[in-house]
């Protein structure tokens, strides 16, 4: 990803979602703008939000109803607008296309990032630092927005938990010509396969047995 060529996935990507804002807010945001949209409005109708009459409000009334109407642009203009249909189905092929084939891809290894091998910060430069990346990245986000404006994972969006693994999972990514190489351990699939439940003859536990058998009977 070292050009900084617009990638054509990603731009019919964009062209699939012309009508969602750039910068989408996040569902949070939207909804304190709507309690402070709802908040105003019983304002200026001199009440307070359970409904009990407070007529010194209106004295802001005109107030209240600028910032009203500032909110409605934000929320027109930022929030994101749920896709339905034939196009919902168009965006989440091409998000999940842009995911496997562009992001994930391009993306360094959890393994790399922690033990940072020779390479690691030059894929970095050239991957993550891109601009196209970025502008992936920012792409795949409105997408997901669009799909479900009403999620409320705080990692909805995270790149991150689509980040690979790489090398061995956890503390088996040991890796001998790297900044932080690591210890060597097992595996979880290893720790899985490694028949330590029953002593045979084949376990280190069972050869040891087997050793302290054979000094038994040579006493």
């Amino acid at each position: 990803m070292a050009s900084r060529k617009p990638i054509p996935l990603v731009e019919k990507l964009k062209a699939e979602l012309h009508d969602q804002p750039h910068n989408p807010l996040r569902l949070p945001q939207v909804r304190e703008y709507e309690d402070e949209l709802a908040q105003l409005g019983a304002q200026v109708e001199g009440r307070d939000l359970d409904g009990k009459p407070q007529p010194w409000l209106q004295a802001a009334r005109g107030a209240s109803l600028r910032r009203a109407k500032q909110i409605k642009d934000i929320l027109a203009k930022q929030a994101a607008k749920k896709l339905t249909g034939d196009r919902a189905n168009t965006v989440n092929r091409l998000v999940g296309e842009v995911l496997e084939t562009i992001v994930r891809p391009a993306m360094l290894p959890r393994s790399h990032a922690r033990r940072n091998p020779p390479g690691a910060v030059g894929h970095m430069l050239r991957t993550e630092f891109n601009p196209v990346f970025k502008d992936a990245i920012l792409t795949v986000k409105r997408g997901l927005r669009a799909l479900d404006p009403d999620n409320d994972d705080p990692d909805f969006t995270n790149m991150e938990r689509f980040r690979p693994e790489g090398q061995g999972d956890g503390a088996s990514t040991f890796m001998a010509d790297a900044q932080i190489p690591g210890v060597f351990a097992m595996s979880n699939a290893a720790k899985a396969n490694w028949p330590l439940g029953e002593a045979t003859a084949d376990t280190a536990v069972g050869q040891a047995r087997q050793r302290e058998e054979r000094d038994k009977d040579r006493k």
